[in-house]
């Protein structure tokens, strides 16, 4: 009796993801039944091929999403990474540029990182800005900013970058970030911050097709949360008293972290 298109499916998944080739036959079992000689051998060998190919992809793709990861562990340590984080977290797209969401979880969790604690943070800040790469594209309204001198703060919002998020940490991820990608700060200076465990709060936007990350600012991080999540401008400088708005604004414009200003949806501010 032939087994379904859907059953041979999840069989062949499974059988990519078995830890051993072993189980991946044993997966296959009952599906894929193999006709005319030398057939069982030929299945075994194409299976071969199908994980090996897995295996190998894993670390590129992941050394696409999370370059300072791959070069903190080296290349040896990133590959036994990938895959392992493979086999427990396969693809469940057809992209595999969308594969890795739960990397950074998986750091934090794996026992021989253990003494390595601020990786996990990286690898979460890296994370944003590979999926900042997918955000929706938006051009700035330079001539919106002109409300920011006739109307009430309370009747207005500020329009970020889409995707623009601020993530803390209690180690300098922007420094270490930076410092291999860029190379400013020096890699010295990252690594001085690091043993000193100098927290970060990274700041994350799309500058053009361009993802960005620095140090959010005093007052920032609550700034930007308060009008991701729909505050009146008004509310938003509530709720970040410690932000130096009018220094911000300007920089804020020419990065294209803010893209322009309207009109509140609810003028009622709480």
């Amino acid at each position: 009796m032939t087994a379904s298109l859907a059953s041979e499916q999840q069989a062949l998944l499974a059988a990519l993801w078995a830890p051993a080739q072993d189980a991946a036959m044993q997966s296959l079992a009952g599906v894929a039944v193999p006709v005319g000689a030398g057939s069982q051998a030929h299945l075994k060998r194409a299976v071969m091929a199908y994980r090996a190919h897995g295996r190998a992809l894993a670390p590129r793709a992941l050394a696409a999403a999370f370059p300072v990861l791959a070069q903190l562990l080296d290349e040896e340590n990133f590959g036994a990474l990938a895959r392992a984080f493979w086999l427990a977290q396969p693809p469940t797209l057809g992209d595999i540029a969308q594969w890795g969401a739960g990397l950074a979880e998986f750091v934090r969790h794996a026992p021989q990182l253990v003494d390595e604690p601020y990786l996990a943070d990286v690898a979460q800040v890296e994370w944003t800005l590979h999926r900042l790469a997918f955000a929706p594209d938006a051009a700035p309204d330079l001539a919106s900013f002109s409300l920011l001198t006739t109307q009430d703060p309370a009747a207005l919002t500020l329009v970020l970058s889409p995707g623009a998020l601020c993530i803390a940490s209690p180690w300098p991820v922007v420094s270490i970030i930076n410092a291999h990608l860029s190379g400013e700060p020096p890699l010295a200076k990252a690594a001085r911050l690091l043993r000193e465990r100098a927290g970060e709060t990274a700041l994350m936007w799309r500058d053009g097709l361009r993802p960005r990350v620095r140090q959010a600012a005093t007052g920032e991080a609550a700034f930007v949360a308060a009008l991701q999540g729909g505050a009146s401008l008004l509310d938003a400088l509530a709720q970040a008293s410690a932000l130096d708005f009018n220094a911000w604004l300007a920089p804020a414009v020419q990065s294209a972290l803010l893209l322009g200003a309207a009109p509140h949806n609810n003028s009622q501010h709480t």
